[in-house]
């Protein structure tokens, strides 16, 4: 009997402190999250106004992703924004990254905010486990400048001599442009 008591601590108290450890990272994933999307969009939105959208977009293809990577780092997590509609290769999807876009677009259509798509999963690839967590990107109107229909002609031919294969226009207010997707290795 004080055996079969033992175990049922066991048991209560592993599955505690697992759900004590998922929160812990949903909480540094959303907190990573909005770092680097205050920093990207405060960078992003100066340079726009003192420089322009040409300026703004030469700035985000040199700097987005050093100012991605340096978070990560800070924050001791793997951090990306990805879409299904790429403009820079460096941000291509994996396959559980199109899935959770894939459904975050079915859920859009089914009328889930936009604002409150998210999803959260403990993913083993290779072995691994890893806390994996993907927060939706509105399309605003400030992104309309470089990601919508009408896009001014020399930005455009800045994008496609900068992003040769760029897929990410003709987006609308209230699409969703991307993800930011977050991924931390758990310890076994």
């Amino acid at each position: 009997m004080l055996l079969l008591r033992i175990l049922c601590i066991y048991f209560l108290l592993s599955n505690f402190l697992y759900a004590n450890d998922l929160l812990a990272n949903e909480n540094k994933s959303k907190s990573t999250i909005k770092a680097l999307a205050t920093n990207l969009k405060k960078s992003l939105k100066l340079i726009l106004e003192e420089s322009g959208p040409i300026a703004a977009v030469e700035y985000c293809n040199i700097a987005a992703l050093d100012i991605t990577n340096e978070i990560a780092n800070q924050k001791n997590v793997f951090i990306k924004r990805t879409s299904l509609k790429l403009r820079n290769k460096s941000n291509m999807p994996d396959n559980w990254e199109i899935n959770v876009l894939s459904n975050f677009e079915k859920r859009k259509q089914n009328g889930e905010n936009i604002m409150d798509l998210s999803y959260q999963e403990v993913f083993k690839e290779n072995n691994e486990a890893f806390f994996r967590y993907m927060k939706a990107i509105p399309t605003g109107q400030v992104c309309l400048t470089c990601h919508g229909s009408n896009i001014d002609s020399k930005l455009a031919y800045k994008l496609s001599e900068l992003y040769p294969d760029d897929n990410a226009y003709n987006y609308k207010i209230g699409d969703i442009r991307g993800a930011f997707s977050v991924k931390i290795p758990l310890k076994n």
